[in-house]
């Protein structure tokens, strides 16, 4: 590889020999991530390693260059740092003791899943693989490496979030192109505002392809979970990710990019299933889409959106809305008719436009307008005079709006000394728990949760913070005020629950609703059956953690083989003693 010595260990490009990349800034005197392959490592005599970008249970992804066709690509080493570490060589894989059987398996599902993604190249929205092979005692896959950003980024330097007119070009060729990964048999179960990126042609692409075992907590592996775009059963032990967990995840991306964030962690989302959205943008995002969005992120798997294919026709269409949409001000948006690519009249059926001469209508048309005059000079003459009846019924429908739109009563809103029924006292909702108020008719006010939760160490989780408007005494509001809410999460810090002889998957649930992210391993035990769970690794019950902390459950394999062995031989010489003198059985030669 002669001639490559001036390449940028970071971006790729020629540095002319200069120490800082005058392209990048990048100095390789900081060195390469830990436990990575060291800068310039040569694979298959082809492919110069660079900077590591990226880490994660399942291994590395670096920059790369292909010698042979001079351009930059994106390698991707299998080394889960849990299973093995580097060689004395710096590039060969040593798989740690007691670790072998699960590294070959990660291993022939990293290898089988590289070749799936690799058949399907012909989908132009997915990052194409080039290249799989092994070396070092472990393996690699090559892929497309473009001086791309990602979604996040882009909508970020987009002011914030991107109108559904821009976002539907990016998104739904992405969507086309599951929908044929997963008829494919593909899943990717890590689709997020991270691994969708754009492209320099403006185009965005589906990456971050990695093992379904680093993508839920039911593995071997330290998960890879991005919070707001990971499904339920991405962190609930004992489900199966099917097509509905790409569509929860996709879903979630596209509300990323028109809203500016994402959805709640679908842990928190048990309890408060809501989506919140601002009203501004509510009124931006057409009501199908919204409704699309709804449907596609349901928390649980039965109820959601199954297929890309029926997310796309509601992407298109007007469904019916299977969940509940809370906003600061619309609980409710409303269906606004489709604009039509043609003149009304074209829709019109033949009879209609051609049964019925012209003329009859211009007649009937003329004396429909002479009526509704008329009718409206008797009204103007009996009211006096007074020209206000004429707009009286903007100015309520501009009254209840304004009513709906804000926290606060605003001056306009406010009743006169004529009427003082509209005022109500503020309600002190302060400490009280929130779905037991909002499952109540409220008919004097509307009670609306804020976009986030806050921890609290006084007030119990699900019950109210504080309220706008605030509560005092003999403060009054004006009559269907909606009071936004802040509702407590509860305490940052946790105790971890007894989940010693639990069920793996009410264990795993019992953990994830104390707010914490499960994982496991797999130990022999003579006293829990299989499949129980033995306890915590480096943790007890009632341990105090941060809300959100991983933590790592120990589940029983059951009695070790060896010791059932011995128990065996051990009865079978008390039953017949002249057997213990006989020469050792297949059985008798099992070693611990």
């Amino acid at each position: 590889m002669a001639g490559l010595e001036n390449l940028c260990m970071n971006c790729m490009s020629d540095t002319a020999g200069l120490s800082v990349c005058p392209h990048c800034g990048f100095s390789a005197d900081g060195g390469q991530q830990p436990n990575a392959l060291p800068f310039r490592t040569r694979l298959q005599n082809r492919y110069l390693v660079g900077a590591a970008k990226k880490s994660n249970g399942e291994g590395f992804v670096y920059i790369g260059y292909d010698a042979v066709l001079n351009i930059p690509v994106e390698l991707h080493e299998f080394f889960p740092q849990s299973l093995c570490e580097r060689a004395e060589d710096q590039k060969s894989a040593r798989v740690m003791g007691g670790s072998e059987i699960a590294f070959d398996e990660n291993l022939a599902a990293f290898l089988n899943h590289s070749r799936e993604v690799a058949r399907i190249r012909e989908l132009s929205a997915i990052v194409q693989i080039y290249d799989i092979f092994e070396e070092n005692h472990t393996a690699y896959t090559v892929s497309e490496w473009d001086d791309s950003i990602t979604l996040r980024y882009f909508v970020e330097r987009s002011g914030g979030n991107l109108e559904w007119n821009e976002a539907r070009p990016l998104f739904m060729p992405v969507l086309s192109a599951l929908s044929a990964m997963h008829s494919a048999g593909v899943s990717h179960l890590g689709i997020s505002p991270e691994t969708l990126r754009i492209m320099k042609d403006g185009k965005m692409k589906l990456g971050g392809f990695c093992i379904p075992a680093v993508r839920t907590a039911d593995t071997d592996l330290p998960p890879d979970i991005v919070p707001g775009c990971a499904a339920i059963e991405q962190y609930v032990m004992g489900y199966q990710p099917e097509e509905c967990t790409d569509v929860y995840g996709f879903a979630a991306s596209l509300f990323f990019a028109l809203t500016g964030t994402l959805p709640q962690d679908a842990l928190k989302r048990r309890t408060d299933s809501r989506l919140l959205i601002p009203t501004s943008l509510v009124r931006s995002i057409p009501p199908h889409v919204i409704t699309a969005l709804a449907n596609a992120l349901q928390v649980t798997p039965d109820k959601r959106t199954a297929t890309f294919e029926r997310l796309r026709a509601e992407l298109s269409a007007a469904p019916t809305v299977t969940m509940t949409i809370e906003t600061p001000v619309v609980s409710a948006p409303v269906q606004e008719p489709e604009e039509r690519p043609y003149p009304v009249e074209q829709t019109l059926p033949q009879d209609r436009r051609r049964g019925v001469p012209a003329f009859v209508w211009v007649l009937v048309s003329c004396v429909a307008c002479l009526i509704v005059f008329t009718v409206i000079g008797v009204l103007w003459i009996s009211s006096g005079g007074d020209p206000g009846f004429l707009v009286g019924g903007e100015a309520d429908s501009s009254a209840v709006s304004q009513a709906a739109s804000s926290s606060q009563p605003s001056s306009s809103s406010l009743p006169s000394s004529s009427e003082p029924d509209n005022q109500i006292p503020v309600p002190n909702l302060v400490g009280q728990e929130y779905e037991s108020l909002v499952s109540q008719v409220q008919t004097d006010y509307q009670i609306l949760p804020a976009a986030q939760r806050q921890f609290s160490d006084t007030v119990a989780e699900g019950c109210i913070i504080s309220q706008t408007p605030e509560y005092s005494e003999g403060k009054t509001m004006t009559k269907g005020t909606a009071i936004v809410v802040v509702i407590s999460q509860g305490p940052s810090v946790r105790e971890l629950p007894q989940i010693t002889n639990l069920p793996l998957a009410d264990a795993s649930t019992a953990v994830a609703e104390e707010g914490f992210v499960p994982s496991k391993i797999e130990e022999y035990s003579d006293t829990i059956p299989k499949g129980y769970a033995i306890g915590y690794q480096n943790a007890k019950a009632g341990d105090k953690m941060p809300y959100g902390s991983p933590v790592v459950l120990v589940i029983s394999k059951g009695p070790e083989p060896s010791s059932t062995a011995q128990v065996i031989v051990s009865s079978q010489a008390a039953a017949d003693p002249a057997s213990a003198a006989s020469p050792a059985s297949d059985t008798d030669t099992v070693t611990p």
